[in-house]
């Protein structure tokens, strides 16, 4: 029987289409993406977030980065499929490959809806480089796939101002001064995140992110959402209507594209091809969205919200390990089994919608690939040994949150106690930054990898990432890696802004841990030299001591880990049953 790969290597065939290309993105270049878009996941076997695949008529190759390695090897393997591990030195990125495999005879293939316009140019050109034809209306995935489920419809409702802190007419002035100083026309926005940020709005249409697809278009006169308007309930219709927002039906926007013209601001990497290419008639302005700067900058409301919620999560996630410290080797207990516990606990926390991403679940070997799944097939039971990682977080309406602890189930080895030290030693010391205003993430990220880097050991993936506000858990611009691109710069870290700081060691086939605590960058002070910012954290949840090697540690080092536990037991212990608290107290640094 054919795979899904050779049914469609044999329709490329038919059309005589020599290379396809299968990006992981939505129309929208969503991070995460909604089952009716998983083309490369159905074609591949690949279950990652992040990853693109190229078929040819004969062979076929699959670029991901170090987050996925591990996992990407076992789940292309029974399909043949080429690993090309992105950022490996000697790997050819993929306009690499195809410049130096694209003949003049060859024709390369993508569906437009899904490439960004920034990379539709790139492929395009390459193309014309080599003289080969070039499709990007395919759609052979689409065509292939059977019983495809159907795009989510989820009702798109308000999200309010005691928790958004800001209104929607607010927002759009801001938007329309940016336009004025960039001599621009209109503002058009395609990115789910920024959407619903714009309009105080939220959705159901991608798990665990309080999306809804849309579109909207911003002049200096007029405003337009395009939205399902099936999901709009008569109150959210009637309030927008009210602050002069004109709500079209979601699938108007091409026609609505091709009449237009002036000067059109746009961001190319999160606007795809084939809606970049509608707009011939305009002049385009290519930059940055205006909104993901401001979205990313929380407002009091916002932070004081952000705060409380994330006082619930530590709650839940608290009690959750005296509850898995206590039972382990005494009830049974699975990746699974466990996971969902945890999730029991954060539904009991006012204000929770449910995980901001699928929960990462990882005991021994399998915490060494970053973004493990644990399904029916690869849960294993746990032991009163070992390390188990968990990586999760909750969608609460004041706020999103995302945090990683490795616990220690039982004896573990002095390699392991070792890396589970240094870990918690560079999470620490990111978090204790004083810089100057204008740095950037890039520049602090050696915080936390030196400790790590002074032992021959790194982590293929960045330090952090920003997180939204009952958005995505992945939010930019603001960031913490060490290798920065030129074409796309972390930002300059501003007060407001939150950013994950996860620092992490994992060895192939053993084991892998990861600390993960969320940070607000915030004014420390201002003297003669310019303003000093520093992090205040919002993660409260106890580091398990039991991997600890204090010999390790010097006098700082003890003393930020002593006060990060002594602040998570202030701030958690009154929530807490007697017993629940007396075992917090017992983590407190002696």
């Amino acid at each position: 029987m054919k795979t899904n790969l050779q049914k469609m290597q044999a329709l490329m065939k038919e059309r005589k289409i020599t290379y396809y290309l299968i990006p992981s993105e939505d129309p929208h270049q969503s991070e995460y993406v909604d089952e009716h878009f998983k083309c490369r996941q159905y074609i591949s076997g690949f279950t990652g977030s992040a990853g693109t695949l190229l078929a040819g008529l004969e062979d076929c190759w699959l670029w991901t980065d170090g987050r996925y390695f591990t996992q990407a090897e076992e789940q292309i393997a029974p399909y043949g499929i080429h690993l090309m591990k992105q950022g490996v030195d000697g790997v050819p990125t993929l306009l690499e490959f195809l410049k130096e495999h694209l003949t003049k005879e060859d024709t390369l293939g993508f569906n437009g809806l899904t490439v960004s316009a920034d990379y539709g140019k790139q492929l395009q050109q390459t193309a014309r480089e080599v003289k080969c034809n070039f499709q990007s209306d395919l759609h052979l995935a689409e065509e292939l796939w059977e019983n495809r489920p159907p795009i989510t419809k989820a009702p798109i409702y308000a999200h309010e101002l005691k928790y958004c802190g800001e209104d929607t007419s607010s927002k759009l002035e801001k938007i329309r001064e940016i336009l004025k100083k960039e001599n621009a026309d209109a503002f058009y926005l395609s990115s789910l995140p920024d959407i619903a940020w714009l309009f105080n709005l939220r959705g159901d249409d991608i798990a665990c992110t309080p999306l809804f697809y849309s579109y909207a278009w911003v002049s200096q006169k007029a405003c337009y959402l395009f939205a399902r308007k099936n999901c709009i309930s008569a109150t959210v219709f009637q309030h927008l209507k009210n602050q002069h927002i004109n709500i079209w039906e979601y699938s108007e926007v091409p026609s609505f594209l091709r009449q237009q013209h002036g000067t059109v601001l746009l961001d190319p990497d999160s606007v795809n091809y084939f809606h970049y290419q509608l707009l011939f008639k305009c002049k385009i302005i290519h930059k940055k969205n205006p909104t993901e700067l401001l979205k990313a900058v929380k407002n009091e409301i916002q932070i004081s919200n952000l705060k409380q919620c994330h006082i619930y999560d530590g709650i839940a996630m608290t009690k959750f390990m005296y509850w898995l410290k206590t039972n382990i080797g005494k009830i049974p207990m699975s990746e699974l089994s466990v996971s969902k516990q945890l999730e029991k606990k954060r539904m009991k926390q006012p204000d929770y919608m449910g995980p901001s991403f699928e929960t990462i679940c990882a005991y021994k070997e399998h915490a060494a690939m970053m973004h493990y799944q644990a399904d029916k097939d690869s849960d294993v039971p746990l032991k009163p040994e070992g390390m188990l990682l968990i990586d999760s977080g909750g969608q609460y309406y004041g706020g999103t949150t995302d945090v990683t602890r490795t616990f220690i189930l039982g004896p573990i080895t002095e390699d392991e106690r070792t890396n589970f030290t240094l870990v918690c030693k560079s999470m620490l010391l990111l978090a204790d930054a004083k810089f100057l205003a204008g740095c950037r993430g890039s520049n602090l990220d050696i915080l936390a990898r030196e400790p790590l880097w002074e032992t021959g050991l790194d982590y293929r993936c960045g330090t952090g990432h920003g997180v939204g506000y009952f958005l995505g858990v992945h939010e930019g611009p603001n960031a913490f890696r060490w290798k920065t691109n030129p074409k796309q710069m972390d930002a300059v870290l501003q007060p407001g802004m939150v950013t994950t700081d996860e620092p992490g060691v994992y060895v192939p086939g053993k084991y892998g841990i990861r600390t993960e605590n969320m940070l607000l960058c915030k004014k420390q002070r201002q003297n003669e030299y310019g303003a000093f910012l520093e992090f205040e954290p919002l993660t409260f949840v106890p580091i398990d001591l039991d991997g600890i090697d204090f010999t390790l540690l010097n006098e700082k080092e003890k003393r930020l880990l002593s006060n990060y536990q002594q602040l998570v037991f202030d701030t958690i212990s009154p929530y807490l049953t007697d017993e629940e608290s007396a075992w917090l107290e017992q983590q407190l640094c002696q």
